[in-house]
């Protein structure tokens, strides 16, 4: 069994706060955990974040972890056409790779996981090697599928946050013989505290309260939940890969 995990390093839920508390937080509670179990992870990151804080993407790749792009701003991408995508791809590609020179950029997420059809043509005309948006959110068409030399890799939402979650994992991704998990570094801090400062600027119904998913369980608690599931894991002799590993295994 092998399991990736992988972290989109944007601001703190794109159009919705403005702010960047898990990446100047979040993202240094989540790098000590992968240090303390010598654990190499997979970051995809936004052209705006690296841009920002330059310093926490190289912090990531010196420490050894592979360095990835998704989107330029956190755009939606999907109801984009061709040319305007793939500018933004580029960009996004172009930013991270002048900060990381020791590191070859080959893979891509889709913002909000929604990539546009024609994502595989962009990803092939940039250098790109893999995809790890969701499969079931689009479709590609088949002769470009054929066509592209992308390899897929399909993310699965660990809910280790929430309730159910150790149960799906034993019963689900302990099961598989890949799993691809993704989280957010802002899951590592107490979104409520933070979403709490800001709720002058929310729909406290909309944005806070029919979606708990943002804050339930954050911060403390998801970091005591994430080393659980890795001992667990490593219990069960999984191996933890990075994408980039994967290419054509």
């Amino acid at each position: 069994m092998k399991i990736a995990l992988t972290f989109d390093i944007e601001r703190d839920i794109p159009n919705i706060l403005n702010t960047y508390e898990g990446v100047k937080v979040g993202l240094i509670k989540i790098l000590e955990i992968l240090d303390e179990y010598k654990i190499k992870g997979t970051f995809f990151c936004t052209g705006n974040v690296a841009i920002t804080f330059p310093e926490y993407i190289r912090l990531i790749e010196c420490k050894g972890h592979e360095i990835a792009c998704h989107g330029f701003n956190h755009e939606r991408l999907n109801i984009l056409n061709f040319k305007e995508c793939q500018e933004l791809i580029y960009q996004n590609k172009k930013v991270i790779q002048e900060i990381c020179h020791n590191s070859k950029i080959i893979g891509f997420r889709a913002p909000y996981l929604k990539p546009p059809k024609f994502l595989f043509a962009i990803l092939d005309n940039l250098g790109f090697k893999y995809d790890s948006s969701f499969k079931f959110r689009y479709k590609i068409d088949k002769n470009q599928k054929r066509e592209k030399n992308i390899q897929e890799f399909y993310p699965l939402n660990s809910l280790l946050r929430f309730p159910p979650g150790h149960y799906l994992l034993k019963k689900f991704i302990f099961k598989k013989k890949l799993a691809v998990l993704y989280f957010h570094p802002f899951e590592a801090i107490n979104m409520k505290r933070l979403l709490s400062c800001q709720i002058s600027e929310l729909n406290l119904f909309k944005d806070f309260i029919l979606r708990p998913d943002r804050w339930i369980n954050t911060g403390s608690i998801f970091i005591s939940k994430t080393r659980y599931f890795i001992e667990e894991a490593l219990s069960m002799k999984a191996e933890f890969v990075t994408l980039k590993q994967l290419i054509n295994s």
